[in-house]
């Protein structure tokens, strides 16, 4: 029996706070570095265009076309409000010029720059007020706003559209034969 005592007197005994723990004989895996690979980004995506109720359908944006697309053009196309005129110009030189009627104060035609995005030989356009098919030579310049012939009136050279650029078809399809997608269009007053 002295032997039983002995042992619940060492286990009573406090242990030092310094103390190391007690060694065992179960070995301990010591993690070994691997190489993590790093994250590669991933492209945001970006926003698809959907179709602006106020505007005639759209596919993309003129700011969305690569300049690459039209390389082999130097034909762009400025068009002035005040004197309801379009001109083509190829560099610097004017080559053709046009009689347009442009939007109203109620329905006024966008300014800026912009490119053609988006080209139809005919293209049925529908808006508040209005229902228009076969609109012949569309050329799409930003949303819905398009340089395009028109049959329904002839009165270019006064503001007429809600919007758009209308020109005398057999024009229009001058310009819709000579431009490419991406052809510059500046629009100003």
């Amino acid at each position: 029996m002295p032997v039983l005592q002995a042992q619940a007197s060492v286990q009573k005994e406090p242990r030092p706070e310094n103390a190391l723990p007690k060694p065992t004989l179960t070995p301990t895996v010591t993690p070994t570095a691997t190489m993590t690979p790093t994250p590669t980004p991933t492209p945001t995506p970006k926003p698809t265009a959907t179709a602006d109720t106020s505007f005639s359908s759209y596919y993309y944006h003129s700011w969305d076309i690569p300049e690459e697309v039209s390389g082999g053009n130097d034909l762009w196309i400025e068009v002035d409000l005040s004197m309801q005129m379009l001109y083509a110009y190829r560099g610097s030189q004017i080559i053709n010029s046009f009689y347009i009627s442009s939007g109203t104060s109620d329905h006024p035609t966008v300014t800026g720059s912009y490119k053609i995005y988006s080209k139809h030989p005919t293209y049925t356009m529908i808006g508040p007020g209005y229902h228009l098919p076969d609109v012949p030579y569309s050329m799409f310049f930003y949303k819905g706003y398009s340089i395009h012939g028109t049959y329904w009136h002839s009165n270019f050279g006064t503001p007429m559209s809600h919007g758009c650029i209308n020109m005398y078809t057999p024009d229009a399809a001058w310009l819709y034969k000579n431009t490419t997608i991406g052809t510059y269009v500046f629009v100003h007053y």
